[in-house]
């Protein structure tokens, strides 16, 4: 069968995707794929390809904008729907929506195989786990599956399925997950839900072994010319052990620069030396907010203070290039309280001081929390794509303030001398004025600072969106 997935790109390899086209065509399956970013005519591309399912990863944000492309194909041509991702999780009510005909629930590899083995035979695909199934008229609900424990079992992802494209071709950097799940209970983060929803299935904190992932990084560096690789782990250094083990072997057999994720109570002056002297370059670390009672009471994040200056430092001392994370406009937030976020920022003086603002995800249980204290009133469908930056749900007292402010937010941390004009400026409703700082400041630190892209790689991401790219898909 021909399995097509569309995606639209969003600074990172759509892994997840990548990963069922492995799996799909190691038993003889024929995937493709269609990136909206870089596609004038849709509609056209798929006429072309004649798939037999088409295939969506969606988020609660996007989903709307998927739902939209699937009405659309689906007006023209004949082919099973099938949607997955974090939303169809979380709301597996999406099943009712128009021209949706399967949706995925959790994790997808063993799901969507035997549905597509199934379908190749003529085969009953009513009764697969993790999948609702709409048919005649019925929908079909099934059980969640036990999760797969062991992950070096599962194929590394198809790197060519995107390389159609000439902005995947042409990355330095390369996306790599070496672990699924998170042990934590952040309130904000959908984590804690999938948790309830995968309970008495199985260990839900899970990485591959050392051998697994160095193997995969190998074929990066020696096929597809790899120079950087980022992990999108939420939590890299969860696991010392393996993490030393790791950074041993890498600096032995593959010798490039790579960046991660961490969280300041996994990381130690050994670990911190280990990642520097493997070609650790670039870290990422959650500050949230620099107010104890918002950040432990609330979003549960039981963190110091003084952990979070203590890592700062090291990687400083270490000389491996830091971004903190921080969200503005949480529920309970005053102006103030957004002070104290940026001065922690300054204390820590990251290369670069990422936010965005705080978006009340419904099934989180901030979001939660936000319904009942009346702040927020909407649903998923009040959510788009471009929800971090420059907008917010809450109706909390201060919050077109904040908004300003977070607009200002990296620049501030960035020239601590210059913290009291940026919040003089925040007074005056100029916010189109301050977005264009905040993008131009972004782009210079990823170019600078952070050393994160090639300008000449920014100018092939551009072009590529506006060039018809030839493709051989056969």
């Amino acid at each position: 069968m021909k399995i097509l997935f569309i995606y639209k790109y969003k600074d990172y390899e759509p892994l997840g995707m990548m990963t069922l086209s492995a799996l799909l065509k190691s038993q003889g399956h024929q995937c493709v794929y269609i990136d909206t970013k870089f596609e004038v005519n849709i509609v056209k591309q798929v006429k072309n390809l004649a798939p037999d399912i088409i295939a969506y990863s969606i988020l609660t944000g996007n989903h709307l904008y998927f739902r939209d492309i699937n009405l659309k194909l689906k007006k023209s041509f004949k082919f099973l729907s099938i949607f997955g991702g974090p939303h169809c999780t979380l709301f597996p009510e999406f099943i009712n929506e128009e021209g949706v005909d399967i949706i995925s629930m959790g994790e997808s590899e063993d799901a969507l195989l035997e549905l597509v083995n199934r379908l190749d035979s003529s085969e009953n695909i009513t009764n697969i786990p993790n999948l609702y199934v709409k048919q005649n008229g019925e929908i079909h609900k099934n059980e969640i599956a036990p999760l797969n424990i062991n992950l070096d079992a599962i194929p590394f992802p198809d790197r060519d399925l995107v390389n159609v494209y000439a902005h995947y071709k042409k990355m330095s950097r390369r996306d790599v997950i070496s672990l699924r799940g998170c042990p934590y209970q952040c309130t904000y983060c959908y984590n804690h839900a999938f948790k309830d929803i995968y309970k008495s299935k199985g260990k839900y904190v899970r990485q591959r072994s050392v051998d697994n992932v160095i193997a995969e990084l190998k074929i990066l560096k020696e096929k597809y010319q790899a120079k950087t690789f980022h992990f999108q782990d939420d939590l890299f250094t969860i696991n010392k052990t393996w993490t030393l083990q790791f950074c041993e072997r890498f600096k032995k057999e593959i010798g490039l620069k790579f960046e991660i994720q961490v969280r300041v109570n996994h990381i130690d002056e050994e670990i911190v030396i280990a990642l520097k002297d493997a070609g650790c370059v670039w870290a990422l670390y959650g500050i949230e907010t620099g107010n104890i009672f918002i950040r432990k009471e609330l979003l549960e994040r039981d963190i110091t203070d003084e952990q979070i200056l203590q890592v700062t430092r090291l990687f400083r001392k270490h000389q491996i290039r830091t971004m903190s994370v921080n969200m503005l406009g949480l529920p309970e937030e005053s102006f103030e309280n957004t002070i104290e976020t940026l001065n922690i920022n300054i204390k820590c003086k990251p290369d670069y001081a990422w936010n965005s603002i705080y978006q009340p995800y419904p099934k989180t249980q901030l979001a939660q929390y936000s319904i009942e204290k009346g702040y927020f009133k909407g649903n998923e469908n009040d959510f788009r794509e471009s929800f971090l930056y420059g907008k917010s749900k809450l109706l909390t007292k201060d919050i077109k303030r904040i908004v300003r402010f977070h607009y200002l937010f990296s620049l501030a941390v960035a020239i601590p001398s210059l913290k009291g004009f940026f919040i003089f400026l925040t007074k005056f409703p100029f916010a189109k004025a301050y977005q264009v700082l905040f993008f131009m400041h972004r782009v210079f630190a990823a170019l600078f600072s952070l050393k994160r892209i090639k300008l000449k790689e920014i100018l092939v991401f551009e072009v590529s969106k506006y060039i018809f790219i030839k493709r051989n898909w056969e």
